[in-house]
């Protein structure tokens, strides 16, 4: 990695502003936690031995002492759950009621047989535990008229054969202990301990996301409580959760600063490694490879890497052709660390040197892009107000170049340039690459949210409403942008953009 970023800086002639480094890229988050933190976690403790999942003493080089997970603290997991049992049981309509909050996180998916996918933990179940073991439960229960609450993480217990197949288990008494809950429980007694919370508790309400169930093995637990004469009455937790998860803590925006380093520089490898003859897959796997050694668990989804016309169907994923050297490469990308992730995507041609017209059509999709980032800042729109920006900001620049004809405006206008960028310029990011989906993009942006910003520009080769010379290129810039009380952060400013930079980079690297 800093390899890479010396090569980087020498192929821009020196100039330092092309890759600042505000932090030092660490296999540790370091960000210092506020005083009042400080003087809770002398209450939390992290049980020595081997766990279920890393710890600080297991993964000492991954994770720093007294934190649950990397550069997150029990206490801060603990006061997330404090909030969203405060924010649910506050709804006027539910004060004088039991709450009970059933959060579960995902189980194992298997490709075949017995052959399992690499498990990615529910992401609002993760939120608000810090544990990575699958097919668990939090439950969350908040008795009427009262100002306290209960939580009970129900896992799978200790078995010596289980885990001589799947590895070690935390197991309940550990449990816990190490997610700082009040008890932990062996998970086949949930749905007994749920029959007899909710019969107890009348009226009660069920805090339970119905729709695409995490784990759809509990699914029928949870649903059967729900029945006619109960005075159980359902409720779904995913909005208030995802108004949670939007805004981002201190300490994750120092996981996603890392996680933005690692992927910006991980496409700046893959221009290093550009030239014609090489294949998609080639870049594919650079990418990969460069983000998992400097500490992502994986990429954050599956890249595209599209050569030439391939580039204008947006979710191409084929990634197996062969890149020709009057191809642009369009490359979107991202990478996992610790669940958070980065979105990046770049366009760059394969020789290193940027045509006439592809270099304009570029150098528009650019000049829109900065725009747009600067009236995050200057305005704090709704994505969806964004989103109109960019189709105008295209459209003039399109006629500007005569791209577009002269004499349409207004509607028409905004029509064809949303017909060459038929998708969003925006959403938001952090936990899913695709965050917090319940926060409509009406909102307006706050402080502390992580949106990416990615127009693009896509002209089929059989498009005749475009010069010819334009057609068939598919071009998309996007970075990822943290909202600031000042201006707005840019998390990938490491992934150089400027066409200079590009052409001094692409092909310096040898496979």
């Amino acid at each position: 990695m800093h390899y890479l970023r010396r090569l980087v800086i020498h192929c821009a002639g020196g100039r330092s502003k092309l890759i600042r480094q505000p932090y030092k890229l660490r296999c540790l988050s370091t960000v210092e936690n506020p005083p009042q933190e400080k003087a809770q976690s002398q209450l939390f403790t992290i049980p020595k031995g081997i766990l279920g999942q890393a710890t600080c003493h297991t993964h000492p080089h991954l994770i720093q002492n007294n934190q649950l997970t990397c550069g997150i603290t029990q206490a801060e997991y603990r006061e997330r759950r404090e909030t969203l049992v405060s924010k649910l049981s506050s709804e006027v309509e539910n004060m004088h009621r039991t709450h009970v909050i059933v959060i579960p996180a995902a189980r194992k998916q298997y490709m075949s047989d017995k052959i399992p996918y690499v498990f990615r933990q529910n992401s609002d179940f993760f939120y608000l535990t810090g544990c990575l073991e699958p097919s668990a439960v939090l439950v969350l229960v908040k008795p009427a008229q009262t100002d306290s609450y209960k939580s009970i993480l129900f896992v799978h217990d200790k078995d010596s054969h289980a885990e001589l197949w799947e590895g070690p288990r935390t197991g309940c008494y550990a449990a816990a202990r190490l997610f700082a809950v009040d008890e932990a429980r062996p998970i086949d007694t949930f749905g007994t301990f749920l029959n007899k919370t909710t019969s107890q508790s009348k009226p009660s309400v069920l805090w339970y996301h119905n729709e695409a169930p995490a784990n759809p093995d509990i699914h029928g637990l949870v649903r059967s409580v729900l029945k006619p004469g109960t005075q159980v009455t359902w409720a779904d937790p995913q909005r208030t959760l995802h108004l949670m998860r939007v805004i981002k803590s201190r300490s994750e925006v120092e996981l996603m600063k890392e996680t933005c380093y690692i992927g910006a520089q991980s496409v700046n490898m893959a221009m290093a490694c550009t030239r014609p003859g090489v294949s998609e897959h080639v870049l594919n796997a650079v990418l990969d490879y460069t983000c998992r050694q400097a500490g992502a668990e994986h990429l954050a989804f599956p890249p595209v890497v599209a050569g030439g016309s391939r580039a204008t169907h947006i979710h191409y994923v084929t990634n197996n052709q062969l890149l020709g050297e009057d191809d642009m490469v369009l490359v979107d990308t991202g990478c996992q660390r610790w669940l958070y992730n980065s979105d990046i995507s770049r366009t760059w041609p394969v020789s290193g040197k940027f045509s006439k017209h592809h270099r304009i059509l570029y150098e528009l999709v650019l000049a829109v892009q900065k725009r747009l980032i600067e009236l995050l800042g200057e305005h704090r729109p709704p994505l969806d107000q964004l989103f109109d920006s960019m189709c105008r900001l295209l459209g003039t620049h399109l006629q500007q170049e005569a791209i577009l004809p002269k004499n349409i405006d207004g509607n028409e206008l905004i029509g064809k340039a949303y017909r060459l960028c038929p998708h969003h310029v925006s959403h938001y990011l952090g936990l899913d690459v695709h965050d917090s989906p319940l926060v409509k993009r009406h909102v307006p942006v706050q402080t502390n949210m992580i949106v990416t910003v990615e127009p693009g520009i896509y002209i089929r080769p059989d498009d005749e409403s475009v010069p010819k010379e334009f057609r068939g290129v598919g071009i998309r810039i996007e970075d990822d942008v943290l909202i600031t009380d000042g201006d707005p952060l840019i998390l990938t400013e490491a992934c150089v953009k400027e066409v200079r930079d590009i052409e001094a980079l692409v092909g310096k690297q040898s496979l």
